[in-house]
């Protein structure tokens, strides 16, 4: 009588079991030791060294539109979730960051970002633009009439195309490693390029006003 019951034991156990190995198939292969052992998931994921897992990636508030946190790069859209204060790069991020609408972005700052492209596309777009120092790299697009106010940059290398009655306010690179200032008629208010560096109404990279290294 006790034969039915030891064979259905055996069986829970064996069922017990092969579930056990599966939960621990599935577990090693989210196991890594670093970044490259994570890819060919559904969904980006980057190695927590604290756990030794692959885990999923997750965003700055900032980046909208998406990001990758091991390349480090990050796409905000506006107008959209995050623009209303101003849009802040995280640091260390490349960003691409896109106004499209008049009053998208009241302000911008990339000042602690790795590299930032911008493009303020309408009438009234963007507020100022800051950008940073050291190796930051800014790509500003200033298109309509006041699409955008001041544009900063400091130490890094800048190019700033202001297209549009008004297009920017001031331009201010005069202590860039390399800037391209390029201002049609009317589009630019004061520009201030790195000593020597003046074209035209605006500002050029050749020769000399390059310094980046």
């Amino acid at each position: 009588m006790r034969t039915p019951l030891i064979v259905l034991n055996v069986g829970m156990f064996a069922l017990l079991v092969g579930a056990s190995c599966l939960v621990d198939d599935r577990a090693s292969a989210f196991e890594c030791s670093q970044d490259s052992d994570c890819t060919g998931f559904d969904e980006p994921r980057s190695c927590d060294l604290a756990i030794g897992y692959c885990v999923k990636q997750e965003c700055p508030s900032e980046c909208n539109g998406g990001c990758d946190t091991v390349a480090k790069t990050c796409t905000v859209n506006c107008p959209g979730s995050q623009c209303n204060g101003g849009v802040d790069c995280p640091t260390g991020y490349a960003c691409t960051i896109t106004c499209n609408n008049g009053g998208a972005c009241s302000s911008i700052d990339c000042s602690q970002a790795s590299s930032c492209k911008i493009t303020c596309g309408a009438n009234n777009a963007c507020g100022n633009i800051t950008c940073g120092t050291g190796d930051t790299t800014c790509n500003v697009t200033c298109s309509g009439t006041n699409a955008c106010d001041d544009v900063r940059c400091a130490g890094g290398a800048c190019s700033v195309s202001c297209t549009g009655t008004n297009a920017c306010g001031a331009v201010n690179c005069a202590n860039s490693c390399s800037c391209m200032a390029t201002c049609a008629n009317g589009s630019c208010g004061t520009v201030s390029c790195p000593t020597g560096c003046t074209s035209g109404t605006g500002c050029t990279t050749a020769g000399v006003c390059t310094t980046c290294t």
